[in-house]
């Protein structure tokens, strides 16, 4: 019987095995690597958005509780308003537009520290208050042609016709204005103290034909009739309640 030998493994055959072993050695290093520091990034991915979720839950419940305290603190300003302390009013209006002003009574309490500045008569003040929430709360459609309208005031109390032709104008054409017969009122009377005679009677038209059942056209009518009968220029100006206390709903109301 032929005995078969078995050939050798050739030089060049054990370095080609050995080569694959080390190749196949640095993949599986590789991907043990890969694996693990995905391993890492998912674990830590997770802890993060644990720590968000919970920062988001006590940031909720944060919001809450200032919104709460500045709700409180908000009625108990407007009622000092209410009685005419406008001290008072004032310093608790502009303690929510320090400490609080991230909550929903942030801009109520903006508009009702201009009106608390202009009760004291510190119409310079009022208009700074006033121009604040015109640059900071550009959402309140609301609230914004209330605040136009006291602006206009602010001016009319300095004199400053120009400026209070502008805010009452605002006030006349902005979106959602619960007081443009008022506001076209005001542009009238402003035009019939300067002497803008044509003006005048224009706006008090267009206030008596527009708004038939304004509380202002019965003024504006006696106004306009006297106007047209008349031959004088400028006329002097009458008093009037500079200040549109229309009420800004409470911030915490509708909920």
């Amino acid at each position: 019987m032929k005995i078969i030998k078995k050939r050798a493994p050739k030089k060049k055959d054990v370095v080609e095995s050995e080569e694959i072993r080390g190749i196949v050695h640095d993949i599986s290093s590789k991907v043990g690597q890969t694996l693990e520091r995905n391993r890492l990034i998912a674990v830590v991915s997770i802890a993060l958005l644990v720590i968000l979720s919970g920062a988001g839950v006590a940031y909720y419940y944060l919001a809450q509780k200032w919104d709460q305290e500045a709700s409180l603190m908000e009625n108990s300003a407007y009622n000092y308003y209410l009685e005419g302390n406008y001290k008072e009013a004032l310093s608790k209006y502009q303690e929510i537009v320090t400490d609080y002003s991230s909550t929903k009574s942030m801009p109520v309490a903006m508009y009702y520290t201009g009106n608390s500045h202009l009760g004291l008569g510190q119409t310079d003040q009022a208009i700074e208050a006033y121009q604040k929430f015109i640059e900071k709360c550009r959402d309140q459609d609301t609230t914004r042609p209330l605040v136009y309208m006291n602006l206009g005031y602010a001016y009319m109390n300095k004199k400053d016709y120009s400026n209070a032709l502008s805010a009452f104008k605002e006030a006349s054409t902005l979106k959602n204005s619960l007081v443009t017969d008022r506001a076209i009122y005001e542009i009238a009377r402003t035009y019939e103290i300067t002497g803008d005679k044509v003006s005048a009677i224009e706006k008090y038209e267009s206030l008596v034909k527009t708004f038939p059942n304004s509380p202002w056209r019965e003024d504006a009518a006696a106004k306009l009739n006297k106007m047209q009968g008349s031959t004088g220029g400028a006329v002097k100006e009458q008093p009037q309640d500079k200040t549109d206390n229309t009420k800004v709903p409470n911030s915490q109301e509708g909920k």
